[in-house]
């Protein structure tokens, strides 16, 4: 998927000379590992907004409609980047 708007993609990565070498099972890995990541904290996220919103401390509806600062989305663009780094490097 193309894309087409440099505000949904704020950095971008040189493409390492590696990922021309992969073999598919390195590709595969990659993907099982993130696929784990990801279904471990969608998971610890659903259960801590369960629990917040069944103890009436934070409904769901204020969870959704939440805006980051500018300070934390640039905390959380970093993050993203060096999950990014760290992902390629398994790759080399």
């Amino acid at each position: 998927m193309a894309v087409s708007n440099e505000r949904e993609r704020p950095f971008r990565l040189p493409r390492p000379d590696q990922l021309d070498e992969l073999s598919p099972d390195q590709v595969v890995a990659v993907v099982m590992r993130l696929a784990m990541e990801i279904c471990v904290l969608r998971d610890r996220l659903q259960t801590h907004e369960q629990l917040l919103d069944a103890k009436n401390v934070m409904p769901a509806e204020e969870i959704e409609g939440y805006t980051p600062s500018k300070d934390e989305s640039a905390a959380r663009q970093e993050a993203r980047r060096r999950l990014i780094e760290s992902i390629i490097n398994d790759l080399s």
